[in-house]
C-alpha cells in the first residue's frame, strides 16, 4: 500500500515537471526592440530624406527603451516631433512614409546634428 502511494506520487511528480516543461518551452515569448545610435541615426537621415516608412516610425516612438536612457530621451522627442511636426503619410515607392511640416524638419536636423557626433563615455 505504502509502495504504491509512494508509485503514485512519484509519477504525478514525473507528469507535472513534463507540463511545466512543454509550457515553459512552448510560450509565447516576450517580443522586444533594441536600438543603437547607428540605428536612430539611419532613421533620422530616412526622415529628413522623405523616405522613413510609417511603421518604423510608429514602431520607434510606440515602445519605450529601457536600456539607454539618452536614447529613450530621444524617442520622446521625436514623440514630440510626431505630435506637432508631422503632416501626415505620402507613398514612397509603394509605401507609406511619414511626411514631416517644416517645424518637424528643422527639429529633426537638430537631432540628426546631435546624434552624429555624440559620443557614449564612461566616468
Amino acid at each position: 500500500m505504502m509502495f504504491e502511494l509512494l508509485l503514485s506520487a512519484f509519477v504525478f511528480f514525473i507528469l507535472l515537471m513534463g507540463l511545466m516543461v512543454f509550457f515553459v518551452r512552448h510560450q509565447s515569448k516576450m517580443p522586444y526592440y533594441r536600438q543603437t545610435q547607428a540605428d536612430c541615426v539611419a532613421m533620422l537621415e530616412k526622415a529628413l530624406a522623405g523616405r522613413l516608412p510609417e511603421f518604423e516610425w510608429h514602431a520607434f516612438i510606440g515602445l519605450s527603451i529601457r536600456d539607454n536612457e539618452s536614447l529613450d530621451a530621444l524617442r520622446e522627442r521625436c514623440c514630440w516631433i510626431d505630435e506637432f511636426g508631422t503632416k501626415g503619410t505620402q507613398l514612397v515607392k509603394g509605401r507609406p512614409c511619414v511626411s514631416f511640416s517644416n517645424e518637424g524638419r528643422k527639429e529633426l536636423e537638430k537631432l540628426l546634428d546631435e546624434w552624429q557626433h555624440k559620443a557614449d563615455y564612461l566616468v
